[in-house]
């Protein structure tokens, strides 16, 4: 899928989670992820984005941390809506994740992204299978360092 359909779909998301706050008991998780899908596509650097603030490595792992805390934030009693409520943020999460991973992002180019390592032979981590590469090493990453200090005792 083009970046700019992604973009337009990330607006169209926006609006249908902000419209359906309306129709839901305690709505503010839907206008919440509204708003953060709205964020999303006003500083996005592709050509449907207003400010454009923001790399495209970063808003492909937006792409999969906002729904993906979107999805969990229903746990918290104090953000939790309604059933009704509860389906749309989780269906709409599960789309979202879904629609990023078959989204072809931009790749920077050396002159675009001064710094990011970008360029022939590179792997270029600004796209979700990149971003998940990236998050699964951190992880492994982090369990070694903690078995290493529960082996090392106190």
């Amino acid at each position: 899928m083009p970046f700019a359909l992604h973009q337009l779909v990330e607006y169209l998301l926006a609006l249908v989670l902000a419209t359906s706050s309306v129709h839901v008991a305690r709505g503010g998780l839907l206008v919440g992820g509204g708003a953060a899908f709205a964020v999303l596509a006003l500083t996005a650097p592709g050509p449907l984005g207003a400010l454009r603030v923001r790399r495209v490595g970063l808003h492909a792992t937006l792409d999969v941390v906002v729904p993906v805390l979107m999805a969990l934030a229903p746990a918290l009693p104090a953000l939790r809506p309604g059933a009704a409520g509860i389906a749309v943020v989780e269906l709409a999460a599960l789309a979202w994740i879904r629609l990023a991973t078959l989204t072809r992002y931009p790749r920077p180019t050396p002159a675009t992204a001064p710094g990011t390592g970008a360029g022939p032979g590179r792997v270029d981590g600004g796209t979700v299978p990149g971003v998940a590469r990236r998050a699964g090493r951190g992880t492994a990453r982090l369990r070694r360092a903690w078995r290493s200090a529960r082996d090392a005792g106190p």
